[in-house]
C-alpha cells in the first residue's frame, strides 16, 4: 500500500482515478489544484505524487517546481490531456523527481498498474534510471 497524492481539477477524472487506486489499497489525497497538493504533501509522508499539468490557481508544473526543492525524493508523475513534445518537455524540466508522463485519455486499471510499476521501480532501481528510461520512450513516441 502506497500514500499517493492526486492533483486534478477534474472532479470526476480525480475521483474515478482516486476511487481505482483505493480499490487497490492504497491510500490517496485528493487536491484540486497544485496549491493544495503542495500544502498536503508538506503534511502527510506521500509516496508518489501524480499532477495534472493545467490546473487553476498553481499549476502542475509550479507545484512540481516547489515539490523538487522541498521533496525531491518523492517521485512525481505527470497526468495530462496534453501529449504535445513542448508539454512533455516542460514537465520533466521540473525537477529530477519527475519520473513520468502520461497522455489521457487511459483507463484506471492503466494507471493502476504504472502507478505500482513506478513506485517499485523507483524504489529498486532509483529516481534516475526510471525517469531516463521513461523520458526517452515519450520522446520516441511522441515523434514517432
Amino acid at each position: 500500500m502506497a500514500n499517493i497524492l492526486y492533483a486534478e481539477d477534474d472532479r470526476d477524472c480525480r475521483e474515478l482515478f482516486a476511487f481505482a487506486l483505493r480499490q487497490q489499497d492504497h491510500k490517496v489525497h485528493e487536491a484540486i489544484n497544485g496549491a493544495q497538493a503542495v500544502q498536503i504533501l508538506r503534511e502527510e509522508p506521500i509516496d508518489l505524487v501524480i499532477l495534472d499539468a493545467r490546473m487553476p490557481m498553481t499549476t502542475g508544473y509550479d507545484a512540481a517546481r516547489i515539490i523538487a526543492k522541498e521533496s525531491p525524493n518523492t517521485p512525481v508523475i505527470f497526468l495530462s490531456a496534453r501529449g504535445m513534445h513542448r508539454e512533455i518537455n516542460m514537465a520533466f524540466e521540473c525537477g529530477p523527481m519527475v519520473v513520468d508522463y502520461l497522455v489521457k485519455p487511459l483507463s484506471p486499471q492503466q494507471l493502476v498498474d504504472q502507478v505500482e510499476y513506478l513506485i517499485k521501480a523507483c524504489e529498486i532501481r532509483g529516481l534516475t534510471p526510471v525517469r531516463e528510461e521513461n523520458m526517452a520512450r515519450e520522446l520516441v513516441t511522441v515523434e514517432s
